[in-house]
């Protein structure tokens, strides 16, 4: 091999990642003009990465006869790949939260709990190029028919508790099994 070559190579090996390549912007979210996000189409494609039951926000004790609402949370897939190929979130990942009324009497069912009628929805955008340090916005879809929703202003509550609690990223992956999994994570 020439030097001029040998160098070539060693000066191109010694060069940085880019951020482009060491951190890709799944670019999946749509925004109107006034950075409002559009309602994501195909949520039925989306990944479930957990579940809850009685999780709403507020200090109420648990009633397991009325346990309130069923909390599915999903990711959306082109994020869901890359999480799994690189155990990392891209720029751009969505995960959706959806709150159904929890019902116990559907025909035919077993003693337990059902989802119901959809009550409303929230996604969470993990993107610093978009929302700055932070790294994070929520947008409250509160009605199954709303087409587009505005960021919650920094420093809100769903980000500060998502940063001092969530296990990985400001998020709830210990809370999903699918991603708890991936990361080692234990519960």
């Amino acid at each position: 091999m020439s030097i001029l070559r040998f160098s070539m190579l060693a000066f191109c090996l010694a060069l940085p990642v880019s951020a482009a390549l060491a951190q890709a912007n799944l670019n999946v979210a749509q925004y109107s003009k006034s950075n409002e996000l559009w309602y994501p189409p195909n949520l039925d494609t989306w990944i479930q990465t957990g579940a809850s039951i009685g999780g709403e926000y507020n200090d109420k004790p648990f009633d397991p006869q009325h346990p309130g609402t069923v909390g599915v949370v999903q990711m959306e897939p082109t994020a869901y790949r890359y999480f799994r190929e690189h155990k990392r979130y891209a720029e751009g990942t969505m995960f959706l939260l959806s709150f159904y009324q929890a019902e116990s009497k559907s025909d035919p069912q077993l003693p337990g709990f059902v989802q119901g009628a959809l009550l409303s929805q929230e996604i969470h955008v993990l993107d610093k190029s978009r929302f700055g340090q932070e790294g994070h916005a929520f947008f409250m879809f509160p009605t199954p028919d709303q087409q587009m929703a505005s960021a919650l202003p920094p420093g809100n509550v769903c980000v500060v508790c998502h940063m001092e609690h969530g296990k990985f990223n400001g998020t709830f992956a210990q809370f999903y099994p699918t991603l708890r999994a991936l990361l080692g994570l234990g519960k």
